[in-house]
């Protein structure tokens, strides 16, 4: 999501970009009244990245505002790294200076943005009347570090920040590696800050499927279907499946392989049970 933050913002004479009052001048003409000032919230426009930002034409990554923020002069503390309720959970309706636009697609790092500050009147215009453009063309590294941008223009100056991070589930550079940790059949793991699969302790393999056996588990003897077991396959036994089976009633007898009887000294017979002199 690509993150904006009002910081600070001064203009100082109450006036909209053509020069004009924002609202009622104060007798005798020559100052905006301080008693009627701008009703100032902002507006950002974010576009592919263009040499020369155009000031209008379609928001093709979004756009959001702001609520109202205050008059002609405002100063906003946002607590803590992450800018306080400017986050999921706090500050949606943007009156706390916070604008979040969701973004779709693999992030291009570079972009053109397109921020105005704007005086809300609703006898005039419900878009609000134009105070300043600010026309921006720059780069952002996914990450939760803000950028710190100001901008000094003919009535206002103006000080914002910039973030982009990935959503939950999507990592690296461009925010186009997918990985949402599991534990069920399709696999047991978590994602490092990569995005890297790491498997649950217990299993193993590249999607953190196939289980870990009980330490000395015969590797081709024995098997697991969860970890720490040891199935034996048929012919084998033992705590590690280790162990060949003899044949059946093999008395006086052992095996190197599953279902032999080897007849064991003085011993004789299909099942060694017959006593040799």
């Amino acid at each position: 999501m690509f993150e904006l933050q009002i910081r600070h913002f001064q203009n100082s004479h109450g006036l909209l970009q053509a020069g004009d009052c924002c609202d009622l001048q104060a007798s005798g003409g020559q100052r905006c009244s301080a008693r009627d000032q701008c009703d100032t919230f902002f507006q950002a426009c974010l576009k592919e990245y263009q040499a020369r930002v155009a000031p209008t034409g379609a928001c093709t990554f979004g756009s959001a505002s702001t609520g109202i923020l205050g008059g002609n002069s405002l100063s906003l503390h946002h607590r803590g790294h992450d800018g306080g309720g400017g986050g999921v959970g706090g500050g949606e309706d943007g009156t706390n200076g916070h604008i979040v636009i969701p973004f779709k697609y693999a992030w291009p790092k570079s972009f053109s943005l397109v921020l105005e500050a704007l005086d809300y009147d609703n006898e005039t215009s419900e878009s609000g009347q134009l105070i300043e453009r600010v026309l921006l063309s720059s780069m952002l590294n996914p990450g939760e570090q803000w950028q710190t941008y100001r901008h000094h223009g003919r009535h206002l100056s103006l000080e914002y920040r910039l973030r982009f991070r990935c959503d939950s589930t999507y990592y690296g550079p461009f925010c186009n590696k997918f990985c949402r940790g599991r534990d069920d059949f399709f696999g047991h793991f978590n994602c490092d800050p990569s995005g890297s699969k790491v498997c649950m302790e217990g299993w193993t393999g590249p999607e953190c499927k196939e289980a870990v056996c009980k330490q000395g588990c015969h590797q081709v003897h024995g098997s697991c279907t969860v970890p720490g077991e040891c199935k034996c396959h048929y012919g084998w036994k033992g705590p590690l499946c280790d162990q060949c089976v003899t044949f059946p009633g093999c008395v006086y007898g052992s095996c190197a392989e599953p279902w032999q009887c080897v007849c064991d000294v003085n011993w004789g017979g299909l099942l060694c049970d017959k006593g040799q002199t």
